[in-house]
């Protein structure tokens, strides 16, 4: 069997992530992915799946954005650009279109084109409307979806005839054989310093909630010393204006203690020198970050976003707040800060969750199943 799966944002990031790792383990199944994405910006990507022997096509694709220069090429070339898709999916003959992001028209039209299966991986609770709108108008060319969580499913289901749909909830994996504590260096400048470390992980944007998370800092360093705080990511500059606005949070509150750590290409090295793991979001439907540090034993404080409450029990093997709650975030962080023995024991049973729950063995026999389940469905 072969698949495309199709991305219109070659930036790495969660998504891609997913779609790297789940290619590789497919190939297990004979199952064979066609990763097809933009030429731009996808640079880093495109050499992670060409050193993991996972075939690439690099088209000439515009990404939907709010930026005026994509936006209008969106616009301008999206003709063009479908029946660019359309004739490469008919070249070479696909029968199973994987679709990733709620706004991925390009490719749904182009697989229906095609006379391909198509499958919609919709991975967002906070589409815009015209967006949530179109996508109601072209689901039904679509045979099956699968979604990243309940909550997202919830979120684009509602629609009176959508729930007929064939679709499955497969939460985005963590690797938890790379992501072990027992196999992992910690990263030495992170560890060298003294003070308990609290870090939160993901691309720089407003769904991340970073200005709850720096505020959740200024009320610990009010109450406690000898405390750093992490964020690790990378901002790009779609979201130059937001980065400025944290840094100059950052100022005005006076935190000598809070570092933008920058891109990492060794998040587990970073989170094995974490103390406490905390996820400010304000919008996720499968937080990433939030599985490969529970697969560190970390002890989590994340709002509640996603499907985090399935896998972070209150106060069993972490803590979760709402979003947007600086104070309740400080307020579970203290406990953890002043409770080491706690520490350990949420990140042990965390750890057996992700394995269990969350593992990419599961995430990957679950796309194995749902595309059979989608080709067989005549």
């Amino acid at each position: 069997m072969k698949v495309a799966n199709i991305i219109l944002d070659g930036r790495f990031g969660g998504p891609q992530n997913r779609i790297l790792q789940v290619a590789e383990r497919l190939k297990e199944y004979g199952i064979e992915t066609v990763v097809i994405m933009p030429k731009k910006d996808s640079e880093t990507f495109y050499s992670k799946l060409i050193e993991k022997n996972i075939q690439v096509k690099r088209l000439n694709l515009h990404r939907l954005t709010k930026q005026i220069p994509h936006l209008i090429g969106y616009i301008v070339f999206f003709i063009p650009e479908l029946f660019s898709l359309y004739k490469y999916l008919k070249a070479q003959k696909i029968k199973l279109v994987h679709c990733n992001n709620p706004w991925q028209f390009k490719g749904i039209l182009a697989a229906k084109m095609a006379s391909a299966k198509t499958i919609w991986h919709l991975n967002s609770t906070d589409t815009p409307t015209t967006i949530k709108v179109i996508f109601k108008m072209l689901a039904g060319f679509c045979d099956g979806f699968i979604v990243a969580s309940d909550r997202t499913r919830r979120y684009f289901f509602s629609t009176e005839g959508l729930n007929t749909k064939k679709s499955i909830v497969i939460q985005a994996p963590v690797d938890t054989s790379h992501y072990n504590p027992e196999h992992v260096v910690e990263d030495k400048d992170i560890a060298n310093r003294s003070g308990t470390k609290i870090t939160t992980v993901g691309i720089i944007n407003p769904s991340k909630g970073i200005e709850y998370f720096i505020k959740m800092a200024n009320i610990l360093c009010e109450k406690y010393k000898d405390l750093l705080f992490y964020i690790v990511g990378p901002h790009f500059d779609s979201q130059k204006e937001y980065f400025e606005r944290l840094n100059l949070l950052i100022k005005d509150l006076h935190l000598s203690g809070v570092f933008f750590y920058g891109e990492s290409d060794n998040v587990a090295s970073v989170l094995k020198a974490t103390d406490i793991y905390v996820c400010s979001s304000v919008a996720e439907a499968s937080p990433t970050a939030v599985w490969e540090a529970m697969a560190m034993e970390k002890a989590i404080v994340s709002t509640d976003v996603g499907d985090v409450n399935v896998y972070v029990q209150d106060g069993v093997n972490g803590f979760v707040v709402p979003p947007r709650d600086a104070e309740a975030l400080a307020e579970k962080v203290s406990i953890l800060i002043e409770d080491k023995n706690l520490r350990t024991k949420f990140g042990k049973l965390a750890r057996a969750t992700a394995v269990k729950e969350l593992d990419i063995a599961i995430c990957a026999d679950k796309h194995r199943r749902f595309y059979l389940e989608v080709l067989n469905n005549e």
